[in-house]
């Protein structure tokens, strides 16, 4: 049941990613773009770019090997032995990064001097605890995804967020303050699934079997390098403009929002389509796998192009909507709204590290995957000191051209990223470039070119309700409206429904 499980997940992922702009929101108001939020957001960032990677890693393999031969009938016991060895292995990374965290800092803050640095610090050693719940937590996701339990590994943040927020609300509270809660919040996404995963007979102190497949250290590493694409780039951009305040900050907001509204229906397809692809894989079930890829790709076009056409349509009101107030300006709008913009350019290789790179991982090729992720990466790392030295005094848009043309940059990498992924999916599956499905996209694509013509007709006609404060959503749901009925009158939405439908009767 694909389809069903799918809405389920994205309901519960909406719910708790609508939590999470809260909390950016209350967090915007209380610290801006200043200095104390630059350092929470590179020190935590940490968790989200290193630790949350590892824990996604983690959680494929535990799936993966879950699903073969030599694990049948010794899943608890795998399952066991694998989460007291991660805890241990997390437990020694955790006390490492609080005794390197002054050299940590200076690398990811190296303009930070006196009482800065010294708060970078504190936090550095606040933050260690939460590399240890947060790698446990994503284990026990995708251990609970195997087992076909959706809902609550979908909203597993919630109360990391409901945390944060009701910290914030004082008004007068310190950054390090936050930092320890958010520690907290990282513990209470292991407590939220403790009741399900005891419930489907999984335990932390069972003994693991001799003949269970374990995991390797190396497929870790691989898978762990291959999911660290689009997080390493963002954070080396964040790097190279954090010499000038609030930049990092800006690039973090817009990161985040991004991620926020991109993995509401990424993750939700990868928490529902793995498992089944992995077990349709190991018993060779070639031809199920290659026609639910290429139903993935059509979902996620479907998706993607509204909302890459929202964002660089709307983008800016989204973003005064949900950020501006308090310490948050209308400069800070046109800035974050820009880069915001520059990132989902790049959506295509979020869903091929995300999806596509899955189906590689079944198949041992890592090496493509890997050799992929390492060369955008350097030629991010390379591109930054580029701009950075040609380009920083120059401005555009009230902010450095070289932080703009980063962002470009990591843009049209993730995008090359996302071509070479899929041609090397070719080797795996067979061809999926099919007639039938360049057809079904260029269907989506001219919807999506409808909703365009809309979108250019109020602002040509009525440009001061096509970007008011609220009234933009007018014209907003006008493309929308479009965007839907050419879907349904080309018979996308029709098929689509009917490819959700054999999957429930299956």
């Amino acid at each position: 049941m694909i389809g069903g499980a799918y809405i389920l997940v994205v309901v519960g992922i909406l719910l708790a990613k609508g939590l999470g702009f809260v909390r950016d929101m209350v967090f915007a108001g209380a610290f801006g773009t200043a200095t104390a939020s630059d350092i929470y957001f590179q020190v935590f960032g940490l968790v989200n770019l290193i630790f949350t990677g590892l824990g996604v890693a983690l959680s494929t393999l535990v799936i993966k090997n879950l699903n073969k031969a030599e694990n049948h009938g010794k899943e608890i016991g795998y399952a066991a032995s694998f989460l007291r060895k991660s805890c241990l292995w997390m437990t020694v990374c955790a006390a490492l990064v609080a005794l390197c965290a002054k050299p940590i800092v200076r690398l990811i803050l190296p303009n930070l001097s006196g009482a800065d640095f010294d708060l970078a610090v504190r936090m550095m050693y606040i933050m260690s605890p939460s590399l240890i719940f947060v790698v446990l937590a994503y284990i026990i996701s995708g251990l609970l995804q195997n087992k076909q339990v959706y809902f609550i590994t979908s909203v597993m943040s919630l109360p990391f967020n409901v945390a944060i927020i009701l910290s914030l609300l004082p008004g007068d509270v310190s950054i390090t303050t936050v930092g320890v809660v958010t520690t907290i919040g990282w513990f209470l996404h292991i407590v939220i699934q403790l009741p399900a995963f005891f419930k489907n007979g999984y335990s932390i102190t069972a003994p693991g079997s001799k003949q269970a497949s374990t995991h390797k250290s190396p497929e870790i590493l691989w898978i762990f390098v291959s999911n660290m694409m689009f997080q390493l780039c963002v954070y080396i951009d964040r790097a190279f403009v954090s010499e000038s305040e609030g930049m990092a900050s800006t690039f973090n907001y817009a990161s985040n929002l991004f991620i926020t509204i991109a993995s509401v229906f990424v993750v939700a397809m990868s928490t529902v389509v793995f498992p089944s692809i992995s077990k349709n894989y190991e018993e060779g079930h070639m031809d199920y796998v290659k026609e639910l890829v290429q139903y993935i790709i059509s979902i996620m076009v479907a998706i993607f192009l509204p909302f890459i056409l929202v964002v660089a349509c709307f983008g800016g009101d989204v973003i005064r909507l949900v950020y501006e107030r308090g310490e948050f300006t209308s400069h800070d709008t046109l800035a974050v709204s820009l880069i915001f913009l520059l990132y989902t350019l790049g959506a295509l290789g979020y869903v091929a590290q995300e999806l596509l790179n899955k189906v590689l991982y079944l198949a041992g090729k890592y090496k493509n995957t890997v050799i992929a992720t390492v060369s955008v990466v350097v030629l991010n790392l390379g591109l930054n000191y580029v701009m950075d030295f040609f380009f920083a005094d120059q401005t555009a848009f009230g902010m450095s051209l070289s932080a703009i043309l980063s962002a470009a940059s990591t843009a049209l990498l993730m995008n090359l990223y996302a071509v070479v992924i899929a041609l090397s999916m070719k080797k795996v599956i067979g061809n999926y470039f099919t007639a039938s499905l360049f057809l079904d996209l260029g269907k989506i694509l001219l919807s999506g070119l409808a909703a365009a013509v809309v979108y250019f007709i109020f602002d040509r006609l009525m440009p001061e309700i096509t970007h008011g404060y609220i009234s933009f959503l007018i014209p907003l749901c006008a493309c929308g409206i479009t965007y839907g009925a050419m879907l349904l009158g080309t018979g996308m939405v029709k098929k689509l429904l009917k490819r959700e439908k054999k999957e429930v009767q299956s």
